[in-house]
């Protein structure tokens, strides 16, 4: 599979089509909360659960015209490969994508992963309880699978293919596409800030970390979708990222007796994600060699 393609638009006109995509998205969510109000509760309250069903319907939309105009512009390129194998929707690139996504991210949380077990969370009645949560909880079905599809949809598979069939090469896909996929959560700056629980220097430095962080989770995000040629490895880290969250360092000073451990957990994942990233991704082992 080559991603060297003809050029349908041109490098300008596939980025302002991916700001386009990045605006909608976010445009969206207001839009339908402001098409149908909830009585009595502010469009910026993002967990009350009739407001999550309205960003979900904005979400819908978006991700269906996002994905809807990067297809048309890919057919109207005259390409070598067809339109869902350059989405990434390919189902023969799916599984091994999948295990690659997995795989890296896991060994990535190794640390987070080893104060889960010491936690508990690895029991039986702690996983029930996951699940369970998971089917009842609109909010945690938000975070955990609408947000992640949505998301790898619109921000990937809608994104990177037209920077690519438009000659931008790999490597700046990789780390350019993903500043859209961190500025379109800044709009929750503003939910923050109408919920007058913070100050404007908290919600400064919280944007600033978030912003970061979305970026460099972009960063990973688009590497695996341009080397596995599959949206299913992006979707996988995406949904342990949201699971498992920003890790939260202090919480090995509750094990003192296992510090050590912890923190060549946290090395050892590292040094796990930087070793295995190249050869995990590398055609003809897990990911189908086109």
């Amino acid at each position: 599979m080559e991603w060297a393609l003809q050029q349908p638009a041109g490098a300008w006109a596939a980025v302002w089509l991916s700001v386009f995509h990045a605006t909608l998205f976010v445009a969206l969510i207001y839009a339908f909360m402001i098409v149908r109000p909830v009585a009595d509760v502010s469009i910026h309250s993002r967990n009350h659960p009739l407001i999550i069903r309205r960003r979900i319907w904005g979400v819908f939309a978006a991700t269906t015209v996002s994905l809807a105009a990067t297809a048309y512009v890919l057919t109207n390129g005259s390409t070598a490969d067809p339109v869902v194998a350059q989405l990434g929707l390919r189902p023969a690139m799916a599984p091994g994508s999948a295990v690659v996504g997995a795989v890296l991210t896991l060994t990535l949380f190794m640390g987070p992963l080893v104060l889960d077990y010491l936690d508990g969370a690895f029991e039986w009645a702690a996983i029930c309880a996951f699940l369970a949560t998971l089917a009842s909880s609109i909010q945690r079905q938000r975070d955990v699978l609408v947000g992640p599809v949505a998301e790898e949809l619109v921000f990937r598979a809608a994104v990177v293919p037209v920077w690519l069939a438009a000659g931008i090469s790999p490597p700046v896909c990789v780390f350019a596409s993903p500043v859209l996929f961190g500025l379109a959560h800044i709009h929750q700056a503003f939910m923050r800030l109408s919920s007058g629980s913070h100050t404007v220097a908290q919600v400064l430095v919280s944007t600033a970390v978030q912003l970061a962080y979305t970026t460099v989770f972009g960063w990973f995000a688009a590497a695996l979708f341009v080397r596995t040629h599959s949206v299913a490895g992006p979707l996988v880290a995406h949904i342990v990222c949201n699971i498992q969250g920003f890790p939260d360092l202090s919480r090995a000073n509750g094990y003192p007796r296992a510090k050590y451990a912890i923190w060549l957990a946290f090395v050892l994942g590292l040094l796990g994600f930087a070793l295995l990233f190249e050869p995990m991704t590398r055609p003809g082992v897990f990911v189908v060699a086109i």
